[in-house]
């Protein structure tokens, strides 16, 4: 099986000062009370399998800003940048610098460490040469007192705020050759991102990510669920493996298309009563579990992770959805990771894998950043027998 990510380290991410997570499992169950960094968690595994590539850290910062309802093509919001870092204080009240991001890694992945740094940074502009000469001159300390001032001026309108993103990968290969054994195999990449205010950020090409990986917020966004569902309709198997999962919710579905009017593509469903019916007018269990089975599809020999997965499914459904959605991810060669507040969720995960071994709950608290874990057999005693609230 594979075992993706096996210890974490993550260091000065939201409001993490530091948090370490040791002995994953495939199947890793994330509980704490309200705000203990759940969702946070979800979000640094997010970015740590796809650094180098910009537009996910656009997606993961507008998370929680958004409800859920993540389209990478807007403007980039640099606030919600900013509060992916941890916020420290610096020597002057009037200013506040961001900690440095450092996520350490132990697994079967080439990515083993990510450091990232985000900056303020101004663009003045140029008039003529007398004003080109007086930019070279300046150092950086006195740029920033002239945007200040020009700034109480009233004068900033001419000026762009924005924010420096430099990202740091710590890759390690594993030697192919006689050659490879001889040399060294890890391998340092160094990416630069600007962000500026008001502006739709433009990258050329997107970064391969270094996991395959899909994340699920609990909003259901359509527009994501209509780009993975193509993956699904080109295979039957897969296909009617989830048509016999919505089935559980309705039987009289028969089956599922999209169809594109125009340039956008709508996902319907072909019903025995209502006909062919828009997705979005039936319920969000149904609309929930075919988001997750579409992320499985892109998922595959990598990471899926679900924020607070029992959200619009009903407790009776919850053991048939995540029997399936275990035995999927074993079969997809996938490492799951969820979130929950809910004890009936707990334990339709843990009645619902066939290897309790598989299945690992940490129990994250927000006061000291420490965590619990709880190891398969005895995760499955504390609560089935004893049943204590481990959240």
């Amino acid at each position: 099986m594979n075992q993706i990510l096996q210890d974490l380290q993550i260091c000065g991410f939201r409001g993490f000062q530091e948090i370490k997570l040791s002995g994953l499992g495939q199947v890793n169950l994330i509980v704490g009370n309200n705000n203990s960094g759940k969702t946070s968690l979800l979000e640094a595994i997010a970015i740590f399998c796809n650094p180098l590539d910009p537009f996910r850290w656009i997606e993961v910062s507008k998370r929680s800003f958004s409800s859920g309802r993540v389209y990478p093509a807007f403007r980039p919001d640099l606030e919600s940048i900013k509060w992916i870092f941890e916020k420290k204080s610096d020597l002057s009240d009037s200013e506040e610098f961001y900690g440095k991001l450092v996520i350490n890694c132990k697994g079967n992945t080439t990515i083993k460490q990510l450091e990232a740094e985000l900056s303020d940074i101004y663009s003045i502009p140029i008039k003529n040469s007398e004003d080109d000469q007086l930019e070279n001159d300046l150092e950086n300390d006195e740029k920033a007192t002239l945007e200040n001032d020009l700034e109480n001026d009233q004068k900033n309108e001419i000026y762009r705020k924005g924010l420096e993103l430099k990202i740091k990968t710590n890759e390690f290969h594993q030697p192919t050759d006689l050659l490879d054994l001889l040399n060294t195999n890890n391998q340092i990449r160094i990416e630069t991102f600007e962000f500026w205010e008001d502006e739709r950020f433009i990258a050329r090409g997107r970064k391969k990510p270094f996991i395959n990986t899909n994340i699920i917020s609990p909003a259901y966004s359509n527009l994501a669920s209509v780009r993975l569902s193509k993956l699904i309709l080109s295979n039957k198997e897969s296909k009617n493996e989830i048509l016999n999962l919505i089935n559980f919710f309705d039987p009289d579905i028969i089956d599922i298309m999209i169809l594109t009017p125009k340039q956008l593509g709508n996902i319907y469903i072909d019903h025995q009563k209502l006909g062919l019916t828009p997705l979005d007018i039936f319920g969000d269990g149904i609309k929930k579990t075919l988001a997750m089975a579409l992320a499985i599809q892109s998922a595959k020999d990598g990471i899926l992770l679900i924020d607070e997965i029992e959200t619009s499914i009903h407790v009776s459904a919850l053991s048939q959805v995540f029997s399936w959605l275990i035995e999927s991810c074993f079969k997809q060669n996938i490492q799951l990771f969820v979130t929950t507040h809910s004890l009936e969720a707990v334990d339709a995960m843990i009645t619902s894998s066939k290897n309790i071994d598989n299945i690992v709950g940490f129990q994250l608290n927000k006061i000291d950043n420490s965590v619990k874990r709880f190891y398969g057999d005895l995760l499955s005693r504390l609560r089935l027998n004893r049943g204590l609230d481990i959240r």
